[in-house]
């Protein structure tokens, strides 16, 4: 029995011995995956989305007003230019013109009459039958009926003219896209009665960001990739870039004279502008190796002699699928983390796996 407790009580000492003497392991450190950035020339595509729209588009109205009595178009027509796109009634106008004919005609023959008179006059004068006051009587009448005879010309000019303006006719070779009024409406001179989109010089309008549209400059070449003929671009060059952002958003429009275009081309349809600018410089790093730290996109490098981890402020361009492009920040072979990025802290050290 003495002998069985003196076992136990050695065993106690060596345990509590044991106990006292262990130490806590200390953590390895975490291992990531690096790869060595690099700098190369590039071109990047700034890629917008837009859509074709008639460079000129006309909003057709009568120059006199009236009752629309035919309507000679639907929307959607094509038209060529002189067609006729609207009619007025014209019978007031019909009247008008008739009455000033004949004022006209009536005025011309007063005139006459006062070219006759005033010869005899000045015969009569010149043998001194009549004084001055009657010949310069004579020379004034002359003179007022040729100058009612030209006013009325005028008068009635202008009533054949506003006869004219009751059709309304095409001013180019186009597409109509939008009708105002219908057959019966009473409309004031000037009402828009149909809006015309012009048949040539068809563009295609994107807008850019702010960011971009710096880049760009009037008759830079673009390419267009349209949705409906997606298996080719087509060339165009920029024709107007706006000074002045959308109300709705920080983009500015931005137009391009399309130089080919596909058969069977359809106003409204949508493509993609594609404009290419070459780079000095751009690297491409998987998306896993940006990070977010204090508000600033960051990435992550390591020191190739003392494992020691650097959080570096980069500046991002485009995105290309699963890669984004790096255009400031870093320096030609730097290690930067492309996996477990997320997981590590400034300052801390790793073990690295590269991935050459």
């Amino acid at each position: 029995m003495r002998i069985v407790q003196c076992v136990l009580i050695a065993a106690t000492a060596i345990f509590l011995s044991a106990c006292g003497n262990k130490t806590d392991d200390q953590p390895l450190d975490r291992l990531v995956e690096v790869a060595t950035f690099s700098y190369q020339p590039a071109t990047r595509v700034m890629d917008y989305p837009g859509r074709v729209q008639a460079r000129y588009q006309s909003e057709l109205s009568f120059q006199v007003g009236g009752r629309l009595i035919e309507r000679l178009v639907d929307v959607g027509d094509v038209v060529q230019k002189g067609a006729p796109i609207a009619m007025l009634d014209a019978k007031d106008y019909v009247l008008s013109s008739e009455s000033f004919s004949n004022q006209q005609k009536a005025a011309e023959a007063d005139f006459q009459r006062a070219q006759r008179d005033l010869v005899r006059a000045k015969g009569l004068h010149k043998k001194k039958f009549i004084g001055q006051s009657d010949l310069d009587k004579a020379i004034n009448i002359e003179r007022a009926s040729y100058a009612k005879l030209k006013a009325l010309k005028a008068e009635h000019a202008q009533r054949v003219n506003q006869h004219g303006y009751t059709q309304l006719l095409a001013p180019a070779d186009g597409i109509v896209t939008v009708l105002n009024a219908e057959v019966g409406n009473v409309v004031k001179a000037g009402f828009p009665i149909a809006t015309l989109a012009w048949k040539n010089d068809w563009e295609f309008v994107t807008a850019l960001s702010e960011t971009d549209v710096n880049q760009l400059s009037v008759g830079e070449s673009a390419m267009i990739n349209f949705w409906a003929y997606s298996d080719k671009q087509y060339p165009a060059l920029v024709r107007e870039i706006s000074p002045v952002s959308s109300e709705n958003s920080p983009s500015y429009k931005v137009k391009l004279s399309l130089k080919g275009e596909p058969d069977g081309l359809k106003l409204g349809m949508t493509g993609h502008a594609l404009f290419s600018k070459k780079e000095a410089h751009m690297g491409l790093l998987p998306t896993s190796a940006i990070v977010k730290l204090d508000g600033q996109t960051r990435v992550m490098t390591v020191d190739s002699n003392t494992k020691q981890v650097r959080s570096k402020a980069v500046t991002l361009g485009q995105s290309l699928g699963d890669e984004v492009s790096i255009v400031d920040g870093l320096k030609d072979g730097q290690w930067v983390v492309i996996a477990g990025a997320n997981k590590i802290t400034d300052g801390s050290t790793v073990r690295v796996l590269t991935n050459e």
